[in-house]
C-alpha cells in the first residue's frame, strides 16, 4: 500500500519578502511531513500547473505551495496540491 512508501522529510517554507519583494526561503527547517514521493515519468504539457513537475507525492498531512521539501540532496518546491479524496496529490519540481 501507499503508506509503506511514506517517509518523513524535512521542509522549509517561503515567507518574508526580500528587498526586491520576492519571498525568501527559511534558513532553518520548519518541520517534517510524512509523504511518499515518486519520480514522474510523464509530463503534462497542456496545464501550466503540471508543466515543471518532475515528482509526484501523496500525503495526508497539511501542505501548501509555500513548502520546499528536502529530498536527499535535492530541494523540491511544491508547485500544486490536489486535495481531492483522502490523500492529497502533490506536484513537485526541483528548486
Amino acid at each position: 500500500m501507499i503508506s509503506c512508501d511514506m517517509r518523513n522529510y524535512n521542509y522549509f517554507t517561503f515567507g518574508e519578502l526580500d528587498e526586491y519583494g520576492q519571498p525568501t526561503l527559511s534558513a532553518d527547517v520548519q518541520g517534517s511531513i510524512k509523504i511518499a514521493i515518486f519520480t514522474s515519468t510523464q509530463t503534462i504539457q497542456d496545464n501550466i500547473n503540471y508543466k515543471q513537475a518532475n515528482y509526484i507525492g501523496l500525503t495526508n498531512g497539511a501542505i501548501n505551495d509555500s513548502y520546499v521539501i528536502q529530498y536527499g540532496e535535492k530541494k523540491l518546491k511544491v508547485l500544486y496540491v490536489n486535495p481531492k479524496g483522502r490523500l492529497k496529490q502533490v506536484f513537485l519540481g526541483e528548486l
